[in-house]
């Protein structure tokens, strides 16, 4: 099997897949789209891809790609997130440079320690580390180890939110753990027409048949100005009686797609 990721080397999302595949050699993808372009193609292609953040939710793009896409998700690892932030110059900083979410997750220590600094979103943390290396008055946020391997200055550590975690998804075509057990299960509501009270409709079963759910959301479907996709996340799987009874009572109102069983 061949395993992808978001590039370059060195991001988080390098870092997660390390950890889930130790002796693999790491391919790398540009972008997000480019990355399901190859899973959809190669029959051998695993991705690991980030799916929601504990401080700043769900990866949006990713869920639409996962949606639009014949790629699921069949397992999940969670990665304890540590930014640092470095520089060349301390005193000459006025623009911070990292990948939006890292911005985001750090966002109160940048208002308390560099309140008139720009935010600088770029594609990779290790792509604003290049930045930060080419130019004094740009700091970068990454991880330590990151820094330390650009030769910058780090300023301070740990400078991210309390308990930041991203969970990661392991994608592809085909199931590539045929003997994992599984207990969740990732799925898409796309409601065929509005009417008074639709979302109560739509999670009432769970309520009914005891199916615990663990995420809700709402999403865009950008065919016009109000149509939505709803993403639940809930503890179960297809084979389970009161999933097939969920299942039966949602099909009345929303079609139903899988994203994943993990």
């Amino acid at each position: 099997m061949r395993i992808f990721t978001l590039g370059p080397a060195g991001t988080f999302s390098s870092e997660a897949t390390q950890e889930i595949f130790p002796d693999a050699d790491i391919l790398y993808a540009a972008n997000f789209d480019r990355l399901f372009q190859i899973l959809e193609k190669a029959e051998d292609a695993i991705g690991v891809v980030p799916i929601e953040n504990s401080l700043h939710g769900s990866v949006h793009n990713v869920l639409d790609l996962l949606y639009h896409s014949p790629v699921s998700i069949w397992r999940m690892h969670d990665l304890r997130i540590r930014h640092a932030i470095g520089a060349q110059d301390p005193k000459s900083i006025d623009r911070i440079a990292s990948h939006p979410q890292a911005l985001a997750q750090c966002r109160k220590y940048l208002l308390e320690h560099f309140p008139d600094a720009e935010h600088f979103p770029v594609s990779s943390t290790t792509y604003a580390l290049d930045l930060a290396a080419a130019d004094p008055s740009t700091a970068a946020i990454a991880r330590e180890d990151a820094i330390r391997e650009h030769e910058l200055t780090i300023l301070d550590t740990n400078i991210e939110g309390a308990n930041n975690t991203t969970r990661f998804g392991i994608v592809a075509k085909d199931d590539p753990y045929p003997d994992l057990e599984r207990s969740r299960m990732s799925i898409v509501l796309h409601p065929r027409e509005d009417r008074s009270g639709l979302l109560h409709i739509l999670i009432t079963p769970f309520k009914v048949y005891d199916v615990n759910m663990t995420k809700l959301e709402s999403r865009p479907t950008g065919e016009k100005i109000g149509d939505y996709y709803f993403f639940i996340d809930f503890e179960g799987k297809q084979s389970d009686a009161r999933v097939q009874k969920i299942f039966e009572e949602i099909k009345e109102y929303a079609d139903i797609t899988i994203l994943g069983i993990w």
